[in-house]
């Protein structure tokens, strides 16, 4: 899609089925837009057979992964880039490898500019579930050096109020950088936009809301012209597997189905 400094399309998928966490990601992003930014968030939608406001599990992760892959290839041709909300970072490198757009996972992103702002970082996780493909994550990312630790805030208690969730971030963020020695925290998931702001009144050091943090990166992509590079990595998938004895032809029609 042609663009210039005035305009940006940016689509931030929520990897999950919560609308109204993809609505509060909308808004949160809107509110600190360039001019000339239309930001839209949609999610994935529910069915009769699947539904999953968080990705807790990996059986939700495969599932999720999928539809959020063709979300992104159906909206393609509309927007100038395109952020992954879910702090597994759902599907971005099919994504990168499939469009010819920029697309940031807000996990890849936070974790970067969170080692630019302190020596060391915290991460604030929804479950300690997910702590270990975090640690591999970070070592992929090549940021291990910078996490000094993962810390659960809570097993999500969905009746937790927004001032009850905001003291349990406090608290677990308090016991990270004094016991940690982390000088930086992360928001360990989409669900927590906004929260960013509120807690770094409160802690005195920067707090990385991973949304936003995407957010604003993909802003500063889409002026530049930058996308991720198309060659190695991220190359475009093969549409025949050659062989000495011919070729092995691939069917991505699933992509365009409704």
């Amino acid at each position: 899609m042609t663009t210039n400094a005035k305009t940006r399309r940016i689509l931030v998928i929520n990897p999950n089925t919560a609308k109204e966490t993809a609505e509060q990601m909308e808004a949160a992003c809107r509110r600190i837009a360039f001019p000339g930014t239309v930001v839209d968030a949609t999610y994935i939608e529910p069915t009769e057979n699947f539904s999953s406001h968080k990705v807790f599990s990996y059986v939700d992760l495969a599932i999720c992964t999928v539809e959020s892959i063709r979300i992104a290839w159906k909206a393609r041709e509309r927007y100038d880039g395109i952020i992954v909300a879910g702090f597994s970072d759902v599907g971005i490198d099919a994504m990168k490898e499939m469009l010819d757009i920029p697309v940031l996972g807000i996990a890849e992103a936070a974790y970067h500019v969170a080692a630019l702002l302190g020596h060391r970082f915290a991460v604030l996780t929804g479950t300690s579930k997910w702590t270990p493909p975090k640690h591999d994550y970070v070592k992929a990312l090549g940021v291990e050096g910078k996490a000094v630790s993962f810390r659960s805030y809570s097993e999500w208690d969905e009746n937790d109020s927004h001032e009850s969730l905001r003291r349990k971030l406090v608290a677990v963020a308090r016991r990270a950088i004094e016991e940690d020695g982390a000088e930086v925290v992360i928001l360990g998931g989409g669900p927590l936009v906004g929260f960013g702001k509120e807690i770094e009144k409160d802690l005195g050091i920067p707090v990385v809301d991973p949304t936003l943090a995407a957010f604003k990166m993909m802003e500063g992509f889409v002026d530049q012209g930058w996308r991720h590079s198309k060659i190695g990595r991220w190359s475009p998938p093969l549409d025949t597997l050659g062989d000495a004895g011919g070729a092995i032809p691939y069917n991505r029609k699933w992509l365009d189905l409704p």
